[in-house]
């Protein structure tokens, strides 16, 4: 980034805005899980004037062709998290990527050299499970 500005240092959770190649973005950490997650999104959203996120992070994987370091470009991520019973929604919801981001990215991904496939993940609240033999993933392609 060039001309870099901090804008949030709340919580010590670090963004900062600034331009790359031509076009102003912002960047910041969005925690462990859905609750971080969820919260910062929300401030992102409600207090810094955020039109899209894009989140980057990593994750496991049960699927044998899923290695370490793939990209995997997101469809729609289902959970086991109760986290957005909150919001009085009847029902299992699980949320998709915006069609127009998810090309752009696909697009991006497919002009380098990078191996990557799109799909559906999963997160959970748990990253170790203490049963070994429950079926528990954490990405799924």
């Amino acid at each position: 980034l060039e001309d870099v500005l901090c804008f949030n240092t709340v919580r010590n959770m670090l963004g900062f805005t600034g331009t790359y190649r031509g076009k102003r973005i912002s960047v910041m950490g969005s925690g462990m899980g859905i609750p971080s997650m969820g919260l910062y999104a929300f401030e992102l959203y409600n207090f810094c004037g955020v039109d899209a996120i894009i989140r980057i992070g990593s994750a496991g994987g049960l699927a044998e062709e899923t290695k370490l370091r793939d990209v995997v470009i997101a469809m729609g991520a289902s959970t086991n998290s109760a986290y957005a019973a909150q919001y009085g929604f009847p029902g299992q919801l699980t949320p998709l990527a915006d069609y127009g981001m998810l090309k752009d990215a696909v697009a991006a991904a497919a002009g380098g050299e990078t191996t990557f496939e799109v799909g559906q993940v999963c997160t959970s609240p748990q990253h170790y499970h203490t049963q070994p033999d429950a079926t528990h993933p954490i990405l799924a392609i």
